[in-house]
C-alpha cells in the first residue's frame, strides 16, 4: 500500500469511528504556528493595536510529501482609526484538503481603553460568513454504495466572535472565543451516523518581552487552544531578536510537533517569516514536517516613525 493510500485509509478509519459517536466535530478554524507575529488571526481585540496598518499574509503546508495535505491561506488588514479608540480589520480564510475546504471574511471592531500611562485594555467583536464544503465522494472506501460517502455536504453560515487583550510595553495577556455560535453544518436530509458540527474555539495567549543588553530582545510566551469535543493544545514558545533585524525561535506543541522559526525585518515596514514544523506525534510515520511562510507589511500613519514592535 503506497503512503497516499495509507493516508486515506487513516481518515477513512477515523472518519467512520467518530461518525459511530453522537456527532462528528470539526475544526474550521486554521492553525499557524507564527500566530504570535500576527495575533489579530486569533484574537478580534487586537486590530489596530499596532497604531499603523498592517497588511499580513500567511500559508500553511501541512504534511509535505501527499499531494492532497491541507494548506492554509490567510490575508489580514488592520488599522487603527485616528484620534479614536477604536481599530478596525477584515481578514479573509482559505482552508482546504482533498475532501474539505472552509472559505470566508470577517470585519473585526477593537475598543482601547487606556490604563495608567502605558497600558491598554482592548475589547474586540468580529461577525463574517463562512462556507463550509465537504465532499465525501472523494474518499476511497470499501463499499462505494454506502450512502454516508455519497454526498456533499454545502453550507455557509454567519458567525460572531469576541476577544480581550490587555498589553503594557513588555506584557500581553489575550483571551478569544472566534466563533460563539455552534452551527450544524449538515443538512437535515442528508444520510449521516452522526451530526457535523462547527464547535466553539477558545484561545488564550501571554507573553512577556525581556530587554537585553547588546540589541537582544528575548520574548517566551504560550498559547492555549481549546475546542469543544478535542484534547486541549499548548504552543510554548520562545523567540530571539537579534538588533531588530533577525529572529529566531522554537516553539512546542504539546504530543503534536517541534517548531522551528526564522524571521527577518527585511525593511522598517516589511517583514518575513518562516516556519518548519516537525511532527512528534504517531503521524510521524506516514508524514513528513509542515511548513509556513508570513509577510507583513506595515504603513505608518504619517504622525510617528515605524518602530520595532514585539507583539
Amino acid at each position: 500500500m503506497n503512503r497516499v493510500k495509507l493516508y486515506w485509509s487513516i481518515r477513512v478509519g477515523i472518519f467512520s469511528f467518530l461518525c459511530i459517536s453522537t456527532s462528528l466535530s470539526a475544526q474550521q478554524l486554521p492553525l499557524y504556528s507564527e500566530y504570535m507575529f500576527n495575533t489579530f488571526e486569533i484574537n478580534p481585540a487586537y486590530a489596530g493595536a499596532r497604531e499603523s496598518v498592517q497588511i499580513t499574509s500567511m500559508y500553511r503546508k501541512q504534511w509535505t510529501g501527499f499531494k492532497t495535505a491541507p494548506q492554509s491561506t490567510f490575508l489580514s488588514v488592520d488599522m487603527p482609526i485616528p484620534d479614536k479608540r477604536i481599530g478596525l480589520g477584515i481578514k479573509v480564510v482559505d482552508d482546504r484538503d482533498e475532501i474539505t475546504k472552509t472559505v470566508g471574511a470577517q470585519a473585526a471592531y477593537a475598543y482601547k481603553v487606556p490604563v495608567g500611562s502605558s497600558s491598554t485594555l482592548a475589547l474586540g467583536l468580529q461577525a463574517g460568513i463562512m462556507n463550509f464544503k465537504s465532499d465525501f465522494t472523494k474518499i476511497d472506501v470499501i463499499d462505494p454504495n454506502d450512502p454516508s460517502f455519497s454526498q456533499v455536504v454545502n453550507s455557509t453560515k454567519a458567525n460572531f466572535g469576541t476577544g480581550i487583550f490587555f498589553n503594557t510595553e513588555s506584557f500581553f495577556v489575550g483571551l478569544s472565543l472566534p466563533n460563539l455560535i455552534r452551527h450544524n453544518l449538515r443538512k437535515d436530509d442528508a444520510v449521516s451516523l452522526g451530526d457535523i458540527k462547527q464547535n466553539m474555539h477558545i484561545y488564550f495567549n501571554t507573553g512577556y518581552v525581556f530587554f537585553l543588553a547588546n540589541d537582544f530582545v528575548f520574548k517566551p510566551s504560550v498559547l492555549v487552544r481549546g475546542l469543544v469535543g478535542s484534547p486541549v493544545s499548548v504552543d510554548v514558545n520562545s523567540n530571539l531578536w537579534i538588533a531588530d533585524m533577525l529572529g529566531l525561535g522554537v516553539s512546542y506543541r504539546n504530543k503534536s510537533a517541534l517548531v522551528g522559526m526564522i524571521n527577518l525585518r527585511i525593511l522598517p515596514e516589511l517583514y518575513a517569516g518562516y516556519a518548519y514544523d516537525h511532527s512528534i506525534s504517531r503521524l510521524n510515520i506516514i508524514a513528513k514536517g509542515s511548513h509556513e511562510l508570513i509577510l507583513r507589511y506595515e504603513i505608518s500613519n504619517g504622525r510617528t516613525a515605524l518602530s520595532p514592535r514585539y507583539f
